[in-house]
């Protein structure tokens, strides 16, 4: 009976040995790369300073496993940096739109949404400035009389003036500006909408 437990106990010993002897034998790999005289090497490592060149790891069958690209440097990896910035850029765009619309319509309508919201505050300051130009131009009247009559212009006069002027130029910069967003606005909603369709005709 002892013997028979001794024999059991050797042959899963050898049959252990041989599984590990196999599997360390399958992970084993080369290293194929260039050397300093651009001569194909193959060893089982690869010196540091031949890494950033690039190379490729092959089984000893010769089956390439993976091929490592070699570092770009300069104005390569600077062009690579900002297509590699540009591209994450565009996948950002491109799920928050799936995110945001369902549909061509949902984006037509965030967009009129918008416009009108835009268009709606343009319309309040066009009235701020008729609101603040018959003012000037009732002030501009009194004080003509008063010139008129041989009278000097009270200093709060004048001053109620320039700031009237001054208030006409800041709301006419107000419009300007809220044009441009409108516009703005809406070129970007077109672009969504464009982009929208791209990738979801993709799919």
């Amino acid at each position: 009976m002892r013997n028979v437990v001794t024999l059991t106990l050797l042959c899963g010993l050898v049959v252990g040995n041989t599984a590990w002897a196999a599997g360390e034998t399958s992970t084993k790999v080369i290293y194929r790369y260039k050397n300093h005289q651009n001569v194909t090497v193959m060893d089982s490592s690869i010196p540091p300073e031949f890494v950033p060149k690039g190379y490729e790891i092959v089984s000893h069958s010769g089956k390439v496993l993976k091929v490592v690209a070699p570092s770009l440097e300069g104005e390569e990896a600077e062009q690579a940096r900002v297509e590699r910035l540009e591209r994450e850029e565009r996948e950002r765009v491109d799920t928050q739109l799936r995110r945001s619309y369902s549909n061509v319509k949902d984006i037509d309508a965030a967009k009129t949404r918008n416009l009108e919201s835009l268009r709606g505050n343009i319309q309040i300051l066009e009235a701020n400035k008729s609101s603040a130009n018959n003012r000037l131009e009732a002030t501009l009247a009194r004080a003509a009389e008063l010139e008129r009559s041989g009278r000097k212009v009270p200093e709060d006069i004048l001053k109620n003036i320039g700031n009237l002027e001054q208030e006409i130029r800041n709301i006419k910069l107000q419009v300007k500006q809220r044009e441009q967003e409108y516009q703005s606005v809406s070129d970007n909603f077109d672009a969504d909408r464009k982009r929208f369709i791209e990738i979801t005709k993709s799919n």
